[in-house]
């Protein structure tokens, strides 16, 4: 008669030397507390990259306001300039127009989001 075979379930149920798959049904569950701060951590880490996505979306859509706003400061002087002709009277006036734009146009672009929920 064989003599049976005998295994320590000491090294069994502690997970030692088993296959990773095997291992994290042996581990011990976590306490509440532990689940609690490992939610905390997830929605901490979720928190942080949904602010460092709306900073980058917030850097982008300023850089192309920006952009344009340029463009269309450059039509604007262009065109005061075909207004004006030779009539210095003329381009002084549309020169307090196109100052008063590229202003205007500045502080849109400095204020951008600012109370706007981005």
């Amino acid at each position: 008669m064989k003599e049976p075979i005998h295994m320590g379930n000491d090294l069994v149920l502690g997970g030692y030397g088993q296959p990773e798959e095997r291992r994290s049904w042996l581990a011990p569950k976590q306490s509440a507390v532990q689940r609690e701060f490992q939610q905390r951590e997830e929605r901490a880490a979720a928190e942080l990259m949904f602010n460092a996505r709306k900073q980058q979306a917030t850097a982008a859509l300023r850089m192309h306001l920006t952009e344009t706003a340029m463009h269309d400061v450059t039509d604007m002087v262009a065109l005061a300039r075909q207004l004006a002709g030779n009539d210095p009277l003329l381009a002084q006036e549309l020169g307090k127009l196109v100052a008063e734009f590229n202003r205007q146009t500045a502080r849109d672009i400095r204020s951008f989001g600012n109370g706007l929920g981005l």
